[in-house]
């Protein structure tokens, strides 16, 4: 490795401690109140003595006319190294910096009796980029039959499936969770959903996905039965399409010993509605063979120097039934590999064998700093990220962040694999390999 090379990676080392030096030197103030789309329009906790009058008066307030406005803003920057630049294959400029501006903005109009309206709409833009992409991530209207049958109708993100980073279950969501942030907003997707509740321990969904409908065959459904028994909530569930294959589905959630959370979901179908790629570039139909997938996951809290639940402790397993046995980036000729990344491919969802695992630290060293280290693989070509991220809330609703990601693995493998597209339709990939990243962020809630 040339001495240039380095010098670069160890000035990106000591960025990121420097940077780490001067967040952990300062005071402690008060941590950051932030605010997500249920907890800034969610109905505050109300402390009332028991009675009638209480009752109907928190009610009463409850079920007033109002206006919601809520959201966010970040500014973040990049710098990843790419494999082989440090090997001295290639020269900087096959390094990758990334400068990013994007924000959501959250309009709520509540109406009495649980009628209500929602909007999402989403900003980002890249530096160096002529286009700035504006888009609608969720539009619905809320509204209700004698406050026993919910609808929702619009453009919406679907709650389905327990799983943290996996949801095997969920074939409806068009955008999948983010490894690098569980917690952002996503795409939804055009329907019409329906919940009955028949009691506490039973509740009934239903949707009806109304994205790229143009015929009454393109409609599909899904449906979810869940019920309370003790502690443990499970659920069955179903999605079906005319002319495509049915998918069936399972998830549970339940306390363990010693304080453990347990969650897992799965999905059964003979056959799958999905078609896969095969190594000269043609779709392969998945028929008349059993396709489980299925995740886990256990769960625990700390609690650590009279502070409670400082440490959060999450791992996740993942068995995906479709996954490739090949190794389709190596296998497959330029033009295919274009098609495969950008009709077939997925993230977390290419291989067989997956496992993540999450740690936080809350008031580390006692402060407003909260350190998150996270890791993600793929058992089965042995790919793996491994990302630590240091966030400082200097006030409330204020956050700088810094991340350090590695990438592991051997070449031409998911996670060490930086597929980069061409500028100009048609898509056009080439293959990279990455190598390690440190990232800066700048985020407002409001």
């Amino acid at each position: 490795m040339s001495f240039k090379r380095c010098t670069l990676l160890a000035a990106a080392l000591g960025f990121g401690l420097g940077a780490a030096g001067v967040l952990w030197a300062q005071e402690e103030v008060s941590p950051a109140l932030e605010q997500d789309e249920e907890d800034f329009f969610g109905s505050a906790e109300v402390e009332a003595a028991e009675g009638e009058a209480e009752v109907r008066n928190l009610a009463e307030e409850l079920d007033q006319e109002r206006l919601g406005f809520s959201g966010n803003l970040e500014a973040s920057g990049s710098y990843l190294l790419t494999r082989e630049f440090l090997r001295g294959e290639l020269g900087q400029e096959d390094n990758e910096l990334g400068l990013l501006v994007q924000g959501d903005f959250l309009l709520d109009a509540r109406l009495k009796k649980g009628f209500r309206a929602f909007l999402d709409l989403g900003l980002g833009t890249v530096v160096g980029q002529p286009t700035t992409l504006i888009g609608l991530k969720e539009v619905f209207i809320d509204f209700n039959f004698a406050n026993a049958v919910y609808f929702r109708a619009g453009k919406q993100v679907l709650q389905w499936g327990r799983g943290l980073l996996w949801n095997p279950t969920d074939l409806i969501n068009v955008q999948r969770k983010s490894f690098s942030d569980l917690e952002a907003l996503r795409e939804g997707v055009f329907g019409l959903r329906a919940d009955v509740v028949f009691a506490r321990a039973f509740h009934l969904y239903t949707f009806f996905d109304l994205n790229n409908v143009e015929d009454l065959s393109d409609i599909a459904m899904a449906a979810r039965a869940e019920f309370l028994l003790g502690s443990v909530e499970f659920a069955f569930s179903g999605w079906a399409k005319p002319a495509e294959i049915p998918v069936f589905g399972f998830d549970l959630s339940a306390p363990l010993f010693w304080d453990l959370s347990f969650h897992g979901e799965g999905t059964l179908s003979w056959g799958f509605p999905v078609d896969k790629m095969d190594t000269l570039g043609g779709p392969v139909p998945i028929r008349d063979e059993l396709v489980p997938r299925i995740s886990v996951g256990l769960s625990r809290s700390f609690d650590a120097g009279d502070i409670q639940d400082r440490i959060v402790v999450n791992t996740e397993f993942y068995y995906n039934g479709l996954g490739y046995k090949e190794n389709m980036f190596e296998v497959l000729i330029p033009d295919h590999l274009d098609t495969f990344l950008a009709d077939y491919y997925n993230s977390g969802d290419y291989g067989t064998y997956y496992g993540a695992l999450f740690v936080t630290i809350n008031r580390l060293f006692k402060t407003n700093l909260t350190l998150n280290l996270s890791g993600l693989g793929n058992f089965s070509d042995l790919s793996f990220i491994a990302m630590a991220d240091l966030a400082w809330v200097p006030v409330n609703n204020f956050t700088l962040s810094l991340t350090v990601s590695s990438f592991l693995g051997p070449d031409l493998r998911e996670y060490t694999t930086l597929p980069r597209v061409s500028d100009t339709p048609p898509p056009v990939y080439s293959l990279s390999g990455s190598a390690f990243s440190v990232g800066l962020g700048a985020r407002v809630a409001f």
